[in-house]
């Protein structure tokens, strides 16, 4: 036998081998894709859709992060509103003509302690040491797909200007004025708990929009790149086989050479 012949077993062989240790390394990264070399369109779309699915996860957090901030926003509101309907059920109280000089002292200290807790809520609320009521501003969330944002009026300006830091029930011919003020001031913070509500709205949305986008998103990649370990595991074992044989030819070959170079020596 020609020791030339030995050369078609041996590149077989190592053919084989190349493709058992491929395999081999898919199976330990469960991917079906680890190089350009196994699929370069399919691993230039896979890092596309990669992208995107962390740009998605990120939006998501975002427009969480956002959605907290307009309720810790209605929370804090919420607490002014209860306030605010306290005064006023103060004021009309007292126009009760029944009431002492000393009693409607007594009626005012309660109005200070409820105007201090309003003047304090509004400049001390604030979310990640972002202060919510101290400017007009707006504040963007980036999903990803688009910003979403929220909108906060300056009550904490508002509130001075409003009237009611000055409301006194000592005097009987300034209530309706205390009324009319607190009124105004709490269609404000109506006005301010709506938009609140709104936009908690619009992050809840888009947060549902984004979950089913990265779902989609990585279901696709993983169509792409993940490893169909069932054909997997049946295309090692053949590789395997082929090795095998590839081993038992090549040594048989290689018997049959050395038998023949015994002969003719």
């Amino acid at each position: 036998m020609n020791i030339n012949n030995l050369a078609a077993p041996t590149l077989s062989l190592k053919k084989n081998v190349e493709e058992s240790d491929s395999m081999l390394k898919k199976l330990a990264t469960a991917k079906r894709i680890n190089s350009a070399a196994d699929d370069a369109a399919g691993l230039q779309l896979a890092n596309r859709l990669t992208q995107q699915a962390n740009g998605a996860t990120q939006g998501i957090r975002n427009v969480y992060d956002g959605m907290s901030l307009a309720n810790v926003a209605d929370q804090a509101l919420a607490g002014v509103t209860d306030n605010l309907n306290e005064l006023n059920r103060l004021t009309v109280q007292a126009g009760n003509g029944m009431l002492t000089a000393d009693d409607r002292k007594a009626l005012q200290d309660q109005v200070s302690q409820l105007t201090t807790g309003i003047q304090q809520q509004l400049s001390d609320s604030n979310f990640a040491g972002i202060k919510l009521f101290d400017q007009s501003q707006s504040l963007a969330f980036d999903t990803g797909n688009g910003v979403v944002s929220v909108q906060s009026a300056d009550l904490t300006t508002e509130l001075t200007n409003s009237g009611v830091l000055d409301i006194d029930v000592t005097d009987p011919t300034s209530l309706q004025t205390a009324q009319d003020s607190l009124k105004s001031f709490a269609e404000q913070i109506n006005a301010g708990r709506a938009e609140f509500g709104a936009s908690i709205n619009r992050f809840d949305a888009a947060a549902r929009g984004l979950m089913n986008m990265n779902e989609n998103t990585q279901a696709a990649r993983s169509r792409i790149e993940d490893l169909d370990y069932a054909q997997a595991v049946s295309e090692q074992v053949a590789s395997q086989i082929r090795e095998k044989s590839s081993i038992a030819v090549l040594s048989q070959g290689r018997v049959s050479a050395e038998q023949a170079a015994n002969l003719l020596n």
